[in-house]
């Protein structure tokens, strides 16, 4: 029931859901009978979630989740719950209706109230303005000039324009606790400082590749030291489902820095600290501050993680045992069998046990169940972003503008 929202500064923001159950509604489970024992309602999940998390991509690992210094709010957000990024780079949350129908009595009623989460970015009293920001952008083309006036940052104008980003956002829609849709596209660019200290950057199309960012609608954000502007409202290619017209990718000139330019912002209220601080929202009604974070941990996990390890130990034993005693009939898929029928071993140009491009792992049909996953945080002991994980080489980074023949297919 919890929702992800891109923030035009790159990060993540998890609001809406609960600890504990599912999402959806019923009047009787098949372990519960008559509705009248139904703990919840109509409602299949129990312990709303009131305080957001933020997730930066960007953060070492082990630091990338935070939820410091941002208020929880006393309204129940669970199934039928929404969220979505408005224009000013803040959140709008509303919904909740864990119910058949509309209830105001139940333990999780009907909800009509609705809130703005505000990220720790707006602490900054001064945003930038950008200026000349297009309404319409095409699929590949000549670049265009986007300024930043000095009034807009504080500090060196080149450490400004190094932490300059300009990007192109799609809300979607939402349902369900599910946005779809959602696209965050960053603009290649390069920049030219004034002596005035204003930064003139330069700023290319979108990709010639429609299948990454679709025609329609979007919102162009420039984001300072991460701050971000108000979003300049944007039609991508024709706007309309059909045939996009695809534009060879002009270059851009080089980026000129000049050591003596500043800007004249306030230095305390222009950003360049990115710690999370006081968030607060308001609801239409006057209410109090929060919003909602979809976290899960329980006991379920760790004893999956334990379940785990102990697979690993007999794995390696009966792998060592194998080895030892050259065993090729314990377990179905052992090494030695399939080398055997594949006429090959790995050493003679075969493909051994594993076939091609597959891990070598041990394939006993007798292996435990894992439970557990490198994304499910443990109950009892704190989060960590999964650093021993080995990288995958299908996680390289893909650049648009040098690939036009369009993301894979699978």
């Amino acid at each position: 029931m919890g929702q992800f929202i891109i923030l035009p500064d790159g990060k993540l923001l998890v609001v809406n859901g609960a600890l504990n159950g599912t999402a959806g509604y019923a009047q009787r489970t098949f372990l519960v009978e008559s509705y009248a024992d139904m703990p919840y309602g109509e409602s299949l999940a129990n312990g709303p979630v009131g305080r957001p998390a933020i997730y930066d991509p960007k953060a070492a690992p082990g630091k990338r989740w935070s939820n410091a210094g941002l208020d929880t709010s006393p309204i129940a957000r669970m199934y039928h719950s929404s969220a979505q990024l408005l224009p000013d780079a803040s959140v709008l949350i509303a919904g909740s209706n864990p119910n058949v129908d509309v209830n105001l009595t139940t333990l999780y009623p009907t909800e009509y109230r609705a809130e703005v989460f505000y990220p720790p970015y707006f602490s900054a009293t001064t945003r930038p303005t950008p200026q000349g920001v297009p309404s319409k952008l095409t699929y590949g083309g000549n670049s265009f000039d986007v300024t930043i006036p000095p009034s807009s940052y504080s500090g060196s104008a080149n450490d400004a324009a190094e932490n300059t980003v300009v990007a192109v956002l799609r809300g979607g829609f939402t349902t369900h606790a599910m946005n779809m849709g959602q696209r965050y596209l960053q603009l290649n660019n390069t920049y030219t400082v004034k002596s005035d200290g204003s930064i003139v950057l330069h700023v290319s199309q979108m990709p010639p590749v429609p299948e990454i960012f679709q025609p329609g609608p979007g919102f162009i954000f420039v984001t300072v030291k991460g701050i971000p502007s108000n979003g300049t409202y944007v039609i991508v290619g024709s706007g309309a489902v059909g045939t996009q017209e695809k534009l060879p990718v002009q270059p851009l000139p080089q980026s000129v820095r000049l050591d003596s330019a500043t800007g004249t912002a306030d230095g305390s209220t222009t950003g360049g600290n990115n710690d999370s601080k006081d968030s607060s929202t308001s609801s239409t009604g006057g209410m109090s501050t929060g919003t909602i974070v979809a976290a899960a941990v329980g006991a379920v996990a760790a004893i999956g993680i334990i379940g785990a390890i102990v697979g690993v130990c007999l794995a390696r034993r009966r792998r060592a045992a194998a080895r030892a005693g050259g065993a090729t009939s314990g377990y179905p898929m052992t090494t030695a069998g399939v080398g055997a029928v594949s006429g090959a071993g790995v050493n003679a140009g075969g493909f051994g046990a594993y076939g091609r491009d597959v891990r070598a792992s041990d394939s006993s049909a007798f292996a435990p169940l894992h439970h557990g996953n490198a994304s499910t945080a443990s109950f009892v002991a704190p989060y960590k972003d999964g650093d021993q994980i080995r990288e995958s080489t299908s996680t390289a980074s893909y650049d648009p503008y040098a690939n036009h023949g369009g993301p894979g297919r699978y």
